[in-house]
């Protein structure tokens, strides 16, 4: 089954404050913009490749963001891939995976796009990847 995904960049939705430090209520703030967006509305799962994204953002700045998807999850179908760094980056999404999956929508940790593009145009979920 063909499924259509949006990506959503870091440096989409990520904003700091003058002295550097992530401003997390703007970054929700722009993030619950981005998922109201009408061409993510209707059926679309989302890709959020943080890969480019530095700075010392926390295990709880990171799970408010997702939350802040959550709130929109009308405007994808279930599926929410996140594309790390293969460093301490992707510990911290793996970290957001396991806290997420929740509610209606399941988050899931790659550092390899081709495979994140997979899971999200296919039917399965977080169990299959694990067999």
């Amino acid at each position: 089954m063909r499924v259509n995904y949006k990506i959503i960049q870091a440096r989409d939705f990520i904003k700091a404050k003058p002295t550097g430090e992530l401003d997390l209520d703007a970054s929700k703030k722009v993030l619950g913009q981005i998922a109201q967006m009408e061409q993510l509305i209707g059926d679309h799962e989302v890709l959020v490749d943080v890969r480019e994204a530095y700075g010392n953002m926390n295990h709880a700045d990171l799970f408010e963001l997702v939350l802040e998807l959550g709130r929109h999850k009308e405007a994808f179908r279930s599926k929410i891939a996140v594309i790390a760094r293969d460093d301490e980056q992707f510990n911290k999404a793996v970290f957001l995976e396991m806290c997420a999956n929740i509610d209606r929508f399941t988050v899931m940790a790659f550092t390899d796009f081709e495979k994140a593009t997979n899971w999200l145009q296919s039917d399965e979920g977080i169990e299959d990847l694990l067999t």
